[in-house]
């Protein structure tokens, strides 16, 4: 479950896993984009950040 803030509800939105539309790990961390049930995107970061090794 996700809550986002819904600027079209203005309120506070709980989503299910089912409204994730992309989720990529990137090397800041992962983006979660979640569609409201209105239609409006909002895109989460989070996970820790990856910092690559120096060899």
């Amino acid at each position: 479950m996700f809550v986002i803030d819904c600027p079209a509800h203005r309120s506070r939105v709980l989503l299910s896993e089912r409204r994730i539309r992309s989720l990529r790990n990137t090397d800041a961390g992962v983006l979660v984009d979640l569609e409201c049930y209105c239609g409006h995107v909002e895109r989460l970061h989070t996970g820790r950040t990856h910092e690559r090794r120096r060899h």
